[in-house]
């Protein structure tokens, strides 16, 4: 018998990668994020049920442990992107992105979503509650597959392969960064413990770079925009 191969046709790319230095920036991360949801005034509701949803601005913070994260969290969505296409060039492109804080506390969770007009997707887990009980899924982040009725089609085998599964389920770890493509539908189990589950959450696309005389023609046609609101509709003259 000849030698068999096997292609991932169709495949979601997850990848999971570990935070080396968590340990030594966790205090002044918390600290921040803490500050920042007493002042925040906005109040957010997305996929999020109960709990703080900050604002989207991340990349605006000057923190020192919110932009730590956010430059690590751009390597990473690199490093994921190199892997899977090493063909693509990112210095030909600019990267857009978009991130906030999820503060989870007991009984909170997130109901499924996904994130539309982006391509990638990615978690950064700050603190995450010690469980009472280990086989338990609270703050576990539950994977949907895109396919539709996989496991439907294939109820033999399909409690026995992970290929047929229609979810897959993670417990995560601080530290821990998660990151899969934006289409992938996901949610988040309800924190059971007592203590708050706190999570980063980043979106993150490629466009291309524009030019200078681009960005001049745009500011230009801004302007332009601008002068005519102001000005008010044009009256036509009444003819005599």
């Amino acid at each position: 018998m000849s030698e068999m191969q096997v292609n991932h046709f169709f495949s979601s790319p997850v990848f999971i990668l570990t935070d080396n230095k968590y340990e030594e920036n966790i205090d002044q991360l918390i600290e921040e994020i803490y500050e920042w949801r007493e002042t925040d005034e906005v109040d957010l509701v997305r996929s999020n049920n109960g709990g703080w949803h900050s604002p989207t601005d991340i990349f605006r913070k000057e923190q020192p442990g919110l932009k730590r994260i956010c430059q690590l969290m751009i390597n990473c969505f690199g490093r994921c992107t190199k892997e899977i296409a090493p063909e693509f060039k990112p210095e030909n492109m600019d990267m857009k992105g978009e991130g906030w804080v999820n503060v989870n506390p007991q009984h909170g969770f997130n109901v499924p979503h996904d994130h539309p007009g982006y391509t990638w997707s990615g978690v950064y887990y700050v603190s995450l509650p010690e469980k009472k009980d280990p086989k338990s899924r609270s703050g576990s982040i539950e994977l949907l597959d895109p396919r539709t009725n996989t496991a439907a089609m294939a109820t033999d085998i399909a409690r026995s392969s992970t290929y047929f599964s229609p979810k897959r389920t993670l417990t995560p770890k601080n530290g821990m960064i998660l990151i899969f493509p934006s289409y992938l539908r996901h949610w988040v189990y309800p924190n059971e413990e007592e203590q708050n589950r706190i999570s980063m959450a980043f979106n993150f696309k490629y466009s291309p770079k524009q030019n200078s005389q681009q960005l001049a023609s745009q500011a230009q046609a801004a302007a332009a925009k601008e002068t005519a609101k102001k000005k008010g509709p044009v009256k036509n003259k009444k003819k005599k």
